[in-house]
């Protein structure tokens, strides 16, 4: 879905409180940040995550991402075990401002919240709004 601009792949579920993305393939959740959300961020010069093996929960920073105006520390409705962290995003922290759905930062597996993450046709206006608000 197109939303002033900004691509939403319908096949994946959104937490639109972080801008972020999750693709569920059995219990492993591949965590990405939207299209809106990297326009908003700015040219992403830093991406820092927890450790492969590492125990998560709502409580935990999964990961941070650093632009020149501004530093996001994510943490998610999710809980499990980091498998698998990004490394060619670690180290060119751009790519999720050229292709943020392919640029994916941490896999987890375990289980995450049905009530927080949504399809977009349930939060596109959410969104709708957000990138009214910020796009000039």
């Amino acid at each position: 879905m197109n939303i002033n601009g900004f691509e939403f792949p319908e096949d994946l579920y959104y937490y639109p409180d972080e801008h972020v993305w999750i693709k569920v393939e059995g219990d492993v959740i591949t965590i990405g940040i939207t299209s809106l959300g990297q326009y908003m961020a700015g040219k992403i010069f830093q991406v820092t995550t927890k450790e492969k093996g590492d125990k998560v929960n709502y409580k935990t920073v999964l990961f941070t991402i650093e632009s020149p105006k501004w530093v996001g520390k994510f943490r998610l409705p999710v809980e499990g075990e980091i498998i698998e962290v990004n490394e060619a995003v670690l180290k060119n922290p751009t790519l999720i401002n050229e292709k943020p759905y392919e640029a994916w930062i941490i896999k987890v597996k375990g289980s995450w919240s049905s009530e927080k993450f949504k399809k977009i046709n349930e939060v596109s206006k959410i969104f709708e709004e957000e990138s009214k608000r910020v796009v000039r």
